[in-house]
């Protein structure tokens, strides 16, 4: 016989010895109670019905539009405080007006001119006081 068929049948032996062995390995450690078993599948369909349960939650829960608030909104959106009717804002006032310019100023290469929109704002606060004069 020559040299490479003797390898392949010691080989193949010894493939079919370790398969063997293997599976009696397994059922020598294998539980012999038939009840044990069922148990243990049952608690095991038990932990699936639990476990769809919750996927059908997660799934639903998924599929439901995400609401926000209005603080939440105007902070996503870096919308000025003074511009959220939540926060005692109007949006059509002329504080929101130059807020938002000052925002698109500080960030924009293109920056507005907000002097007009600071003067007409400036103009509908009421109440500020002139600077106190130093005594001479």
């Amino acid at each position: 016989m020559p040299a490479g068929t003797t390898v392949a049948i010691i080989v193949s032996l010894s493939a079919v010895v370790l398969a063997g062995g293997g599976f009696l390995a397994g059922r020598g450690t294998a539980p012999d109670d038939v009840e044990q078993v069922a148990g243990l599948v049952e608690a095991q369909s038990v932990q699936l019905d639990v476990l769809g349960d919750q996927m059908v939650d997660v799934a639903n829960a998924a599929g439901r539009p995400v609401t926000l608030d209005a603080e939440t909104r105007a902070a996503l959106a870096q919308t000025p405080p003074q511009c959220v009717q939540v926060l005692g804002g109007d949006p059509l006032s002329p504080a929101c007006a130059w807020a938002t310019c000052l925002q698109y100023g500080q960030s924009s290469a293109q920056r507005p001119e907000c002097r007009a929109v600071e003067a007409s704002y400036l103009a509908t606060v009421e109440g500020c006081p002139e600077p106190a004069q130093a005594p001479e």
